[in-house]
C-alpha cells in the first residue's frame, strides 16, 4: 500500500499545441478584421467596428505567444497541473486518451464541473498507456470528443 501511495506518473508539456505563423497568417487576419471593420462602420455599428479591432489585435498577441512548460502529474491525489492545480478524482466525470500517433498524443479529462467541463492535456514523451492504466483504477474511461474551440483553433493552426 505504501508504495501505491507514493507512486505517481509525471511530466512536461506545452501548455498548447504551438503552429508557426507566417506572415501570411498575420495578413489574412488583418484583410478579415478589417472587412468586418469597414462593413460595421457602413451599418454604423461602431461598437461592433471596435469589437472587432479588439479580438484581432488579440487574436495576433495571442497568435505570437509561445506556450511554456507545464509540470502534470496523475497520483493519488488525482490530476495536478504545475504544482498548483489539483483536480481530484471525485470531481472527474471521465477520461479519454487520444493517441494518433505522430502527432496527437493527449489526456482529455471531463469534469463534473459546468464551468470548465473540458481539459486536454498534452502527453508529449509520457507512456499514454501507462497513464491509461493508473487513471483507470480511479475514474472510467469514456470516449470524450474535443471541445468546438480546440478543433477550431487546431484547423485554423492558431
Amino acid at each position: 500500500m505504501a508504495e501505491e501511495r507514493d507512486f505517481s506518473i509525471s511530466w512536461q508539456a506545452p501548455e498548447f499545441y504551438y503552429y508557426e505563423k507566417t506572415a501570411d497568417w498575420y495578413w489574412v487576419l488583418g484583410i478579415i478584421c478589417i472587412g468586418i471593420i469597414v462593413a460595421s462602420i457602413l451599418l454604423k455599428n461602431f461598437l461592433f467596428a471596435v469589437l472587432i479591432f479588439i479580438a484581432g489585435f488579440s487574436f495576433a498577441l495571442y497568435g505570437a505567444k509561445r506556450p511554456r512548460m507545464i509540470n502534470f502529474s496523475v497520483n493519488v491525489r488525482g490530476i495536478v497541473i504545475d504544482n498548483k492545480q489539483v483536480y481530484p478524482y471525485e470531481n472527474i466525470k471521465s477520461f479519454w486518451i487520444e493517441y494518433n500517433p505522430p502527432h496527437q498524443k493527449e489526456l482529455l479529462v471531463e469534469l463534473k464541473k459546468s464551468i470548465t467541463p473540458k481539459i486536454m492535456i498534452i502527453l508529449d514523451d509520457v507512456n499514454p498507456e501507462e497513464v491509461k492504466k493508473y487513471l483507470s483504477k480511479y475514474i472510467k474511461e469514456e470516449k470524450i470528443s474535443e471541445s468546438l474551440p480546440v478543433i477550431i483553433s487546431r484547423i485554423l493552426k492558431f
